[in-house]
């Protein structure tokens, strides 16, 4: 008998693990906007914007994404302002605008509360004395708390600017020269870390006849003179390429698909790691074996050429200072047959018509390593998308991080009427695969590279079906 009941209660256990509660907000209608966004989730409330005619739309839903009110934020000087990010902390939200003023480009914060209530406002830097207003782009710290702020001009130089989220202010600024930082045949990255300081990673010599020359030139950026150091990476041909910071270990983070025979098929995959002040690069190769190129294949493979299609998508970071890199097959094709590279997005013809594209978002491995390199464990985890014509935005997965386990989340297929599923990965790096939903009939498409994990146990994914959003939000 106890054993029955013993039997009956981990059966329950079980079951119970793997149960979620999905919850679907009415429909947002987001019409021409520009763009749109979850902004996060504050105690019972979820935020959402969009941003149309130089405003910011702000909507509050309940926790049952019921819609409780609806606000508007304006800037300052709306004949001329342009959001630059809209970026949320634990318990407010910042609106980041550049603006122009008696012919200057000025960058200013305005804080908010989770009811829109203006907390703060600052201008934290006057830009520049241009005639026209600059092309500015952004990037934040792991912690949210810290924003970088460049533009690139010339082709070369770049300017540069750290601001503290907490405080309004600015931590730095610089302006440097890096070469042919616009020369897009090659790899470039930009990061900032908790602490301001910001990397900028250019990729060179990465080319056959060269590959003894091949190295990553990395730009550390801080506020007092630029340093400069390259990360070697002789002797091998870099597919893709990925960087990260570890804010706990303190180190900068890189993965990578390599081929050493041909170009075109990745044979293997490097970490490469790099501490403070980075005069020491430590870099460990480790080549696919028959089984594992097998395993993606799906068929027997012994004159191992290696994988096509390979991008490296995260890395998530251990607290020992290894790595879980998430590597995607991913191939976006022009239908003329000409072959693109993979940005993400929809090419466009100079005459401003677009290439009509297919997008291909198959398989998913992760290979999580230890601090010095040592495999630890891989997994394959199986999908097969293809689309078309629509910028991959439904494709791909959404990373759910929690204490016990890792959940991607993604659509089987991507069609209106589809099963969304899920892989739940283990430390031990064993996996399962679940079926979430089905959406035949719920007009909802979602798209999971823009969901936002909001708690331990929550994450919200917008689903847009012609310019008509809706929030979904899986409850664990």
């Amino acid at each position: 008998m106890k054993k029955r009941i013993l039997l009956t209660f981990f059966a329950l256990l079980s079951l119970y693990a793997y149960t979620q509660t999905v919850t679907t907000s009415e429909e947002i209608y987001v019409g021409s906007a520009e763009g749109y966004g979850i902004i996060g989730k504050f105690s019972d409330r979820v935020l959402f914007f969009t941003l149309d005619d130089g405003k910011v739309k702000v909507k509050g839903f309940d926790t049952k994404l019921h819609k409780v009110w609806d606000k508007e934020i304006e800037p300052d000087r709306k004949n001329h302002a342009k959001v630059v990010e809209v970026l949320n902390s634990r318990q407010d939200f910042n609106v980041i605008y550049q603006f122009r003023r008696k012919g200057q480009n000025f960058i200013k914060v305005h804080k908010y509360d989770p009811q829109v209530k203006l907390l703060d406002s600052a201008t934290v830097y006057m830009w520049s004395k241009e005639l026209v207003s600059p092309t500015l782009l952004s990037t934040y710290s792991e912690d949210k708390k810290i924003l970088l702020i460049y533009e690139v001009t010339s082709g070369s130089h770049i300017n540069a600017l750290a601001v503290s989220l907490d405080s309004l202010r600015p931590i730095w600024y610089q302006s440097f020269d890096f070469k042919n930082w616009n020369d897009y045949d090659n790899f470039t990255q930009v990061i900032v870390n908790n602490r301001g300081d910001a990397f900028f990673m250019r990729e060179e010599e990465n080319r056959g006849g060269d590959m003894d020359k091949h190295h990553v030139l990395i730009k550390h950026i801080n506020g007092t003179a630029p340093k400069q150091f390259m990360a070697p990476l002789k002797d091998l041909y870099s597919l893709d390429i990925k960087f990260s910071y570890d804010n706990v270990n303190q180190q900068l983070v890189a993965v990578g698909v390599f081929s050493v025979k041909n170009f075109v098929r990745a044979q293997g995959y490097y970490l490469l790691t790099m501490t403070p002040p980075f005069a020491d690069f430590k870099i460990m190769t480790k080549p696919f074996d028959d089984e594992f190129v097998s395993a993606i294949m799906g068929k027997k493979i012994t004159d191992n050429k290696g994988i096509l299609d390979l991008q490296v998508q995260e890395i998530v970071h251990r607290r020992d200072g290894g790595v879980m890199a998430v590597i995607e097959q991913v191939k976006e094709v022009a239908r003329q047959g000409n072959m693109v590279p993979n940005t993400g997005r929809l090419w466009s013809r100079t005459d401003g018509l677009r290439l009509p594209m297919d997008f291909y978002y198959d398989n998913v491995m992760a290979i999580s390593m230890t601090p010095d390199g040592t495999i630890h464990w891989k997994s394959i985890l199986y999908k097969k998308q293809v689309s078309q014509d629509d910028g991959a935005r439904y494709c791909s997965y959404f990373l759910f991080k929690s204490p016990s386990a890792l959940r991607f989340l993604f659509n089987d297929e991507i069609e209106r009427a589809t099963t969304v599923s899920e892989y739940v990965l283990n430390g031990a790096g064993e996996s399962e695969r679940h079926t979430i939903m089905n959406t035949d009939g719920q007009d909802i498409h979602l798209r999971f590279r823009d969901a936002m994990q909001v708690a331990a146990n929550e994450v919200i994914v917008p689903s847009d079906d012609r310019r008509r959003v809706k929030l979904l939000k899986i409850t664990y």
